[in-house]
């Protein structure tokens, strides 16, 4: 069993052995399935652990926001570690305005192929 020492909110890595669910199968699997995922460590009893995978970026105009994620019995977790994280630069996907100006393209020069003008 894991007894956890992450503060809530870090972003983690969890590999954790998932239940299968067969039907009409002949031979089913002996063993549990490993599996792995990575997220936010959002709350903890002393069964379970939260995992958010997607979430709203909090704000006050969505107080009360749903999120995505997975909970993972205690028991099951083979493997848990926290991950780092840059630290938030302020730019969001969602932004009504451009915060950060880059160019993610490479330059027509430098691409390996190149539009032929027609004659």
């Amino acid at each position: 069993m894991i007894s956890s020492s992450f503060s809530l909110g870090s972003v983690v890595y969890v590999r954790y052995k998932d239940h299968v669910l067969f039907k009409n199968v002949e031979q089913p699997m002996t063993k549990a399935v490993e599996r792995e995922t990575v997220g936010w460590f959002a709350k903890e009893t002393e069964e379970i652990m939260l995992i958010e995978h997607d979430r709203a970026v909090p704000n006050a105009q969505l107080p009360n926001s749903q999120c995505n994620g997975v909970i993972i019995l205690k028991s099951c977790i083979v493997q848990m570690r926290e991950l780092p994280l840059q630290e938030n630069s302020g730019c969001h996907l969602n932004s009504s305005r451009t915060t950060v100006k880059d160019e993610y393209a490479l330059p027509t020069k430098k691409r390996k192929t190149h539009l032929k003008a027609k004659n």
